[in-house]
């Protein structure tokens, strides 16, 4: 198991600049750092174009999702420091995927781009081929520890080349793993 350590300082310092520009004329409140991961399954066969796979309607579901919403609770920011892709078709629903399959994905998928969009700002641009999980243990950092802020609409896209759409017949699905230090206030 790798050392998170350099994540967590760094997480710190993205999450102390935030409150310092915040800072409230009151007595601040403290903050608790909690280690998470936020997850996705979803199924991707059929898929073109852009897809929002996170949106207002996105209700938690234990093994399925754990995002709310498209948007954090008040006082509940995250810095994320790394994500991982785990793909299967070995299953006949998100809730049943057998994740430790490490069969090769569509090629369409592969060229597919992954996008983490708040306010504007492109937070993760990257395609898919950079997230792929090739170990159990896997993930690829973000080294610029983006901060998703509380009570701020993002958007979690997948967007595909023009005119490519991931073939239909045997289900295929998709889960993103996004690890992250969450701060509680």
């Amino acid at each position: 198991m790798e050392n998170r350590n350099p994540q967590l300082q760094r997480a710190i310092k993205v999450l102390g600049a935030r409150q310092r520009q915040h800072a409230q004329a009151v007595r601040p409140q403290a903050t608790k750092l909690v280690d998470k991961t936020f997850y996705l399954n979803v199924k991707v066969d059929g898929m073109s174009g852009i897809n929002q796979l996170v949106d207002s309607n996105t209700k938690k579901l234990v093994g399925v999702t754990n995002f709310d919403g498209n948007l954090l609770n008040s006082g509940r920011d995250v810095v994320i420091d790394s994500i991982r892709t785990l793909f299967t078709s070995d299953g006949t629903s998100v809730e049943n995927a057998n994740w430790q399959n490490s069969e090769r994905i569509p090629a369409q998928l592969q060229n597919a781009d992954l996008r983490l969009i708040q306010t504007n700002d492109m937070l993760i641009d990257l395609p898919m081929t950079d997230t792929q999980n090739f170990k159990n243990e896997d993930h690829r950092p973000i080294a610029t520890t983006p901060l998703l802020r509380a009570k701020e609409e993002f958007k979690l896209e997948l967007e595909f080349p023009k005119g490519v759409t991931v073939p239909t017949g045997k289900p295929l699905f998709m889960r993103l793993e996004f690890r992250v230090t969450e701060a509680k206030k």
